[in-house]
């Protein structure tokens, strides 16, 4: 009877060692040098390549920059209704022609922080952070210290902000395991704001604008976060989908075109609902 249990024991401990490795083994591989997929309830790291690794986010900023206003309102002072200035900074840098992304507030006009906030997350307006920093700080200079502060407060110790849309430089830098709290406390304080992510469209001063996440067209469950580009960083993005009641948050950056985003975005999504399920 002792042998017996022993020998069952010894079968039950063989088939689990040999079932580990072939999941393990199951983990895929990605072409972007930084990738984090974790499940939302458990915190629980399905995947991850130097997750821990200073990036540059980008317009991936504008979570933050978002969380902190969304913060300002629940707390009262700041209001959806209120207006913020377009200063002429907020409308040079937020200029299209500049390079970089922009709402096209036009300079020295008055914009409905409701809107500004869809300028934001859906067209990524560089002019839209601009313009809200300033409101919230009085200076873009001294919204940067409130990020810091903030991601300080919410965990994200090894992430540093000198802007509030995504400028580069060495001051500007992240880790994916720092994006990826960031996106789940948005998520779960904030469930009044987070539709905007995953609005489709945005359309301002005549000009209309498709969201720039791919994941939200791809009917896997996707309802937000925000993307990222840099010449230097290439294409990034904090996504989060959910299926079944499950969600998943997945940060990955480098990646070098609009299509390896895309292309590996989903595919690590769908596996890591399918590993989920199984």
């Amino acid at each position: 009877m002792i042998r017996c249990a022993v020998f069952v024991a010894l079968v039950s401990l063989l088939l689990v060692a040999g079932l580990a490795p072939a999941r393990a083994a199951a983990q895929p591989q990605t072409s972007v040098p930084y990738a984090l997929l974790v499940d939302f309830d458990s915190g629980a790291t399905l995947l991850a390549k130097n997750a821990d690794a200073p990036m540059s986010p980008a317009s991936t900023t504008k979570i933050l920059t978002a969380e902190i206003v969304f913060r300002a309102i629940v707390e009262g002072r700041l209001r959806l209704d209120d207006s913020a200035p377009i200063s002429p900074r907020a409308a040079s840098e937020g200029d299209a022609e500049s390079g970089g992304s922009s709402m096209f507030a036009a300079s020295g006009s008055q914009v409905r922080i409701d809107d500004l906030l869809r300028g934001l997350v859906v067209a990524s307006g560089n002019d839209a952070a601009i313009a809200l920093a300033e409101r919230v700080a009085g200076t873009e200079e001294a919204f940067a210290a409130l990020m810091n502060q903030r991601a300080r407060e919410l965990g994200m110790t090894r992430s540093h902000f000198a802007n509030a849309w995504g400028g580069g430089g060495p001051r500007q830098s992240v880790t994916a395991r720092d994006m990826a709290r960031l996106a789940a406390h948005v998520i779960r304080t904030y469930p009044q704001f987070y539709p905007y992510f995953g609005q489709a469209e945005f359309t301002w001063n005549g000009v209309r604008q498709q969201n720039r996440n791919p994941l939200l067209t791809m009917a896997i469950g996707a309802d937000g976060v925000k993307t990222g580009h840099l010449a230097q960083s290439g294409f990034g993005l904090v996504g989060s989908a959910i299926q079944n009641g499950h969600r998943l948050i997945l940060v990955l950056n480098g990646a070098r075109t609009e299509d390896e985003r895309a292309r590996e975005a989903r595919r690590l999504l769908e596996w890591g609902f399918a590993a989920e399920g199984r």
